[in-house]
């Protein structure tokens, strides 16, 4: 029988005490993203589960319908809302699943439910302290509604209507 000699069992523990702090660590990176609140255009909505694995979905994703990309290493939160409304149609949703994908669409799929958030906590490939989805799981973003304005003629229209009621 082989007896450790005192290094080796020293060694040892540092290795277990390694590899402890390294898992913490970790857990700790996951558990402090953040969630994108930054934007002008779109609000966050929450985290839903993708379809495509549910039976009888036919593989409908849960952002379907609309236009996808996958930018490996770099995709962010904001690249995400500015490629969902640029063009000429704008997105109401966006989608980060999977650290990478972006997705963007009119609708989401009924069948889509809203899980915890923290569900969705893959971080960005493009920025490690922002939430971006997971597996089969989506950070999705909501267009915001623009405030109405009246302008032009329309405000000369409401000023006479108001003096003819108050005349």
């Amino acid at each position: 029988m082989l007896v450790p000699s005192p290094g080796m069992a020293l060694a040892r523990r540092l290795i277990v005490a390694l590899a402890l702090l390294v898992a913490v660590a970790a857990a700790q990176a996951s558990s402090q993203l953040t969630i994108y609140n930054d934007s002008k255009k779109y609000g966050y909505y929450g985290c839903y589960n993708e379809t495509t694995e549910i039976p009888g979905s036919d593989h409908t994703r849960a952002l379907g319908g609309g236009i996808n990309e996958v930018k490996r290493g770099e995709m962010t939160v904001p690249m995400c809302l500015a490629f969902c409304s640029n063009g000429d149609t704008q997105y109401r949703y966006a989608g980060l699943e999977w650290a990478r994908e972006c997705w963007c669409s009119q609708s989401i799929a009924g069948i889509s439910k809203k899980l915890d958030d923290n569900q969705c906590n893959f971080p960005c490939e493009g920025d490690n302290t922002t939430a971006c989805g997971a597996s089969l799981k989506l950070s999705v973003y909501r267009l915001s509604s623009p405030a109405a304005r009246i302008t032009g003629p329309a405000v000369l229209a409401c000023v006479g209507a108001a003096l003819a009621v108050l005349l």
